[in-house]
């Protein structure tokens, strides 16, 4: 069923309102808990490159629906026992979107939507101790990952085939378990929309 759905809103490109690319940074923070529920590691937020490109549907007059592919950074900084560590990763993905447009008048419109995302991780490093440990065979990294939010975004129409926008999302990855470890990515990003 998710399938045949998304080989029907790629396959008719007449609902295509426009591509869409945008460059921004996450700030991401980790949220883990041991079996006890308690977080033993003092963690902090650290920012991370995001890449996004999508394709935007016209699902009504006033509603529409993302539908791209994600590139995300979710790095963390921090210390256990007061040896610090950080940690890099990279994430590849699918995202999709649905929400209003809202005109603004003179070209600009807020465009609230629901998010949710898809991801695996392609590469992961911990630094810890001085030295690097590879996160590829770490369960709580490794395992696809999906992350649910929303976000804001203003837009301006420039002219007919173009238009400029910013944006504000906000996901959490919600695992639960014996041991769990949530992504929080804040993401900020700035955009070109093309109109076909």
């Amino acid at each position: 069923m998710k399938r045949s759905l998304l080989l029907l809103l790629l396959s008719f490109p007449a609902f295509c309102q426009s591509y869409k690319v945008a460059v921004g940074s996450n700030i991401t923070t980790y949220v883990f808990s041991n079996s006890s529920g308690v977080n033993p590691i003092s963690l902090r937020s650290e920012s991370g490159l995001s890449l996004q490109a999508s394709k935007e549907f016209s699902l009504s007059k006033v509603f529409f629906l993302d539908l791209g592919l994600q590139y995300n950074q979710f790095n963390n900084v921090g210390d256990i026992q007061n040896i610090p560590l950080s940690y890099s990763t990279d994430f590849v993905g699918l995202g999709i979107g649905v929400g209003p447009s809202l005109s603004l008048g003179k070209g600009f419109a807020l465009l609230p939507k629901v998010n949710l995302s898809a991801s695996k991780m392609i590469k992961g490093n911990q630094f810890n101790l001085n030295r690097y440990i590879d996160l590829s065979s770490d369960e709580q990294f490794n395992s696809p990952r999906t992350l649910y939010g929303y976000s804001f975004e203003l837009s301006k129409q420039v002219n007919d085939q173009l238009g400029l926008f910013v944006k504000y999302q906000h996901l959490d990855s919600y695992n639960f378990g014996n041991s769990t470890l949530n992504f929080i990515p804040s993401t900020f990003s700035i955009g070109i929309s093309l109109h076909p």
